[in-house]
């Protein structure tokens, strides 16, 4: 079965086998991301989500609470997406987020919760404090995951530092990746076996290093501290 098929319309379906989560309290302070196809769309933001429910798009009241991920997306959005509610699943299939539409039977809206693939739709995603969302484009051909950059809070221009890109799997657990293009700090430079690769910077300030590579979801940008 395909992965978006699970994510639009099978969620309501999987909730039912999934252990109970407690509900999270209106008021819970997440960061939502959208990553676009090509490009990103919103950098990792810090919401506060509403009390009631989202009644676009002919969804009953009550059954998407203003609580959820969905919730979470409305607000980081200023409501800017779109998408139909299925009454036989009781969820929105997810077509359009910041203007861009995935709404082939190739590419789809994908939902990651704390590197987590979501097997279940954003209106029953139980949000917690410090949730870190992220909404990207995925494919039924290839399965994309995530990426993540780590390097150091603070470095010294002119002297090499090392940065590390990660990949996750759909259970959360990382992975380093070889091949992944580092970008931020002249023409860029590509991760060694261990996911590892060497930057120099070239002046003081603040650097914005991001990581990508084919068949993976960009990672967010992170930022380093150059001291001259």
């Amino acid at each position: 079965m395909y992965r978006n098929t699970i994510l639009a319309l099978g969620g309501a379906t999987l909730a039912l086998a999934a252990a109970p989560a407690a509900l999270a309290a209106a008021g819970t302070q997440v960061t939502v991301r959208v990553e676009g196809k090509a490009r990103t769309l919103l950098a990792a933001k810090s919401v506060r989500t509403h009390n009631g429910s989202i009644t676009r798009g002919g969804a009953p009241a009550g059954k998407c609470p203003a609580t959820s991920a969905a919730g979470a997306l409305d607000v980081a959005t200023n409501r800017r997406w779109s998408g139909p509610w299925s009454t036989d699943f009781n969820e929105f299939e997810i077509k359009t987020i910041l203007g861009e539409t995935e709404s082939t039977s190739k590419f789809y809206w994908g939902i990651w919760i704390d590197n987590r693939y979501a097997t279940t739709g954003a209106c029953e995603i139980k949000l917690h404090r410090s949730d870190q969302l992220l909404f990207a484009v995925d494919s039924d051909g290839h399965d994309e995951h995530p990426l993540a950059i780590a390097a150091p809070s603070r470095v010294v221009a002119g002297k090499p530092f090392s940065v590390k890109v990660v990949w996750f799997a759909d259970n959360g657990k990382s992975k380093p990746l070889a091949g992944a293009r580092v970008s931020g700090a002249g023409p860029g430079v590509a991760t060694n076996s261990r996911g590892v690769a060497k930057v120099v910077a070239t002046r003081s300030g603040t650097l914005k290093l991001g990581a990508a590579a084919k068949g993976y979801i960009r990672a967010a940008q992170t930022r380093v501290r150059v001291t001259g």
